[in-house]
């Protein structure tokens, strides 16, 4: 997503043939000054280029959802997490591996597949795991560590593994007149049937007329120890569940219900993939717009400046802006630390304004605009 192209003029000449046909925001008038000559890339130029590409963010991605190979891409990456019993088989797959790699921002490393397994595997809660030490490098193999939690959760985190009432749900009950949700494992071998809500083990039962049993002991406010018993079926679909729910044998008017636990997971997923699309869609309309919008709404979240290098997307945004060299990342972590905090208060990433101010500066600093300071 990160452009490395600094020529506005080879952007906007790209530009002038595809803005008329995808019904774009049309950025040839950077390329002129008011009085029809050539100019530099202003600031005003950037908040214009940004505020567009958001405002049109809706339209673009409802108009790459048509594109027939985004089409293929996604059907393909579908039918693979559906038939697939491991992440290996997902990342054993071209399309299916970009997919999802491009949707987590690890699109640049989709070549590496060993790596990837090792990775996108690795036990977010092991400080020693890959992901954690890659951290420095590129946090998103911690953060797709962190999200899909591939070692607790395995294939079912991508795509939900439901078969009968086995699987992982996400079950809605009534407790003390609120909705409780709640993770509810099912787990049915030869009749076998164990049942865990949030990790505690609970009596569960599936008689002869497939209608299964749950029964929850639960503390109430009043301090005393309650008992719902929960008795329902399968739904049609074969993904859901609901039935009746007693408390303390007093019938509730409410029913219970339950989903799978994963239940958006592929959605999930192939969304991201269209909006990295179109970020990469907005990098190619203009040098780093995509880099920018994206840096703009995650902006908040690089709270330190380990966070901020540790990003290739916030260490492009801020050296490029700062005009801080690229060579720093020959240096110490301390020493690249230093550099940018002579030139970046991180507590003003918190603050909107400073960091319009700060993508504007990106912009301009990428395509050969003038230089400029960026204030609190």
């Amino acid at each position: 997503m990160v452009s490395s192209i600094s020529n506005l003029q080879v952007a906007l000449a790209n530009l002038q043939s595809t803005t008329s046909q995808s019904g774009g925001f049309d950025f040839s008038i950077f390329a002129q000054g008011s009085s029809g000559s050539s100019s530099i890339y202003s600031g005003a130029n950037a908040k214009v280029a940004l505020d567009n590409a958001e405002k049109n963010k809706d339209k673009s991605i409802a108009q790459l959802q048509k594109d027939p190979q985004i089409q293929k891409d996604i059907a393909r990456y579908t039918e693979v997490v559906q038939n697939a019993k491991s992440l290996d088989d997902v990342l054993n797959d071209p399309v299916a591996r970009k997919v999802l790699m491009t949707a987590n921002g690890l699109g640049q490393y989709v070549d590496s597949v060993g790596l990837a397994k090792k990775a996108m595997m690795s036990d977010p809660s092991d400080s020693n795991s890959l992901a954690a030490k890659l951290q420095g490098t590129d946090s998103g193999w911690l953060q797709f560590a962190q999200t899909y939690d591939i070692p607790k959760y395995g294939i079912d985190r991508l795509s939900p593994q439901i078969n009968g009432y086995s699987g992982r749900w996400n079950v809605t009950i009534q407790r003390e007149g609120k909705p409780l949700t709640a993770e509810l494992d099912i787990t049915n071998t030869k009749g076998a049937v164990t049942a865990t809500i949030n990790g505690t083990q609970i009596p569960a039962s599936i008689d002869a007329n497939n209608n299964i049993t749950l029964d929850i002991i639960y503390d109430g406010t009043d301090g005393g120890t309650h008992l719902s018993h929960l008795t329902g079926t399968l739904g049609k679909d074969g993904v859901s569940m609901s039935g009746l729910q007693t408390d303390d044998g007093a019938k509730l008017d409410q029913s219970w219900s339950a989903a799978p636990l994963f239940a958006n997971s592929i959605k999930e997923v192939t969304d991201n993939y269209l909006n990295e699309k179109w970020l990469d869609q907005l990098d190619k309309q203009l040098p780093g717009l995509g880099s920018a919008v994206t840096f703009k709404n995650s902006a908040s979240t690089f709270d330190t400046t380990v966070k901020v290098l540790g990003s290739p997307l916030g260490r492009e945004v801020v050296t490029t802006a700062l005009s801080i060299p690229k060579q720093i990342a020959l240096q110490s972590i301390e020493a690249q630390e230093k550099a940018v905090d002579a030139k970046l208060d991180v507590s003003q990433l918190k603050n909107p304004d400073y960091v319009d101010r700060l993508v504007q500066r990106y912009l301009m600093q990428l395509n050969g605009g003038s230089s400029g300071g960026v204030t609190a």
